[in-house]
């Protein structure tokens, strides 16, 4: 009913756009670089991007007292809290052979001093490029936007600096990024997926999903069950002069249908490419 109303005000012209409607804000490149802070600590970052929302929280976590970290906003009816976690930055090159600077700001829940860990319990971050200035300062070239959504699970985010530093590598004509694995384990079968981290430098820095990393579910059957399957992806990055390079991911093993009526061998590649429209790989 919903939609049929609104299909209706659209044709008759009735639908005003409201500020909360509007478009999210453009990237400007020249308002990033108006951004200047005297170094990368956990100190400087947060009083330039979180000034007014840092408070003390009580912590008693490995996994939280392993970063630097301090509590932010308020705490909400569930008795929960959101804490910043600064991991180590990460220093890369652009496309040109520049020296550019990841800093990843993770953001968690807290609960009596502990991480608010369950099987689909989310968490978020904020990624920031900078770039280091003659003057020794830093600043800043590009960051996520608001909106962003990376992969989580038992209340972490799947942003790894090892990984990331792996899966570094030119994704575009001018386009800097890293490809690496997520993925999840729940009663016997592991999931795991391709994403593709964005760090540019013309627009807001993001993530996407590539595709099917793989898959096992070894935890409840022998190799020798029939009912027993694991398959690999691989990807290989297809340069090209194009603003985004195809990707071919090639599938081998043993994969179910969608369906899971049947389990085939596979051995074959398929070339995916970015829709700039879409976000998305198709």
């Amino acid at each position: 009913m919903k939609k049929l109303l609104l299909s209706l005000a659209l044709s008759l012209g009735a639908l005003s756009v409201t500020p909360a409607m509007a478009a999210a804000p453009a990237f400007s490149a020249s308002q990033m670089a108006q951004v200047k802070i005297k170094d990368l600590s956990f100190k400087e970052v947060m009083r330039e991007f979180y000034s007014g929302r840092m408070g003390y929280e009580f912590i008693d976590d490995e996994y939280i007292e392993s970063m630097p970290n301090i509590g932010l906003d308020s705490i909400d009816s569930d008795g929960e809290r959101t804490v910043a976690l600064m991991h180590p930055v990460l220093p890369y090159k652009n496309v040109a052979g520049e020296p550019r600077y990841l800093a990843i700001i993770e953001k968690v829940q807290v609960n009596n001093g502990s991480l608010v860990s369950c099987h689909v319990c989310g968490a978020t971050a904020d990624l920031y490029s900078f770039q280091k200035l003659s003057n020794g300062q830093f600043q800043l070239v590009s960051k996520t936007p608001k909106d962003v959504e990376f992969s989580t699970s038992w209340g972490r985010v799947g942003l790894y600096a090892e990984d990331i530093q792996n899966g570094l590598q030119p994704l575009g004509k001018n386009l800097m990024g890293s490809i690496f694995m997520n993925g999840y384990t729940s009663t016997g079968t592991t999931d795991t997926w391709w994403d593709v981290l964005y760090l540019s430098e013309n627009a807001f820095i993001d993530v996407y999903t590539l595709g099917d990393a793989g898959s096992s579910n070894a935890g409840n059957y022998e190799e020798d069950s029939p009912l027993y399957y694991s398959y690999d992806v691989t990807f290989k990055v297809m340069p090209e002069n194009t603003t985004y390079y195809p990707i071919k991911l090639t599938y081998k093993g043993d994969k179910p249908t969608d369906d899971y009526e049947r389990i085939n061998s596979v051995n074959y590649s398929k070339i995916v490419k970015f829709n700039p429209v879409k976000k998305a790989y198709e």
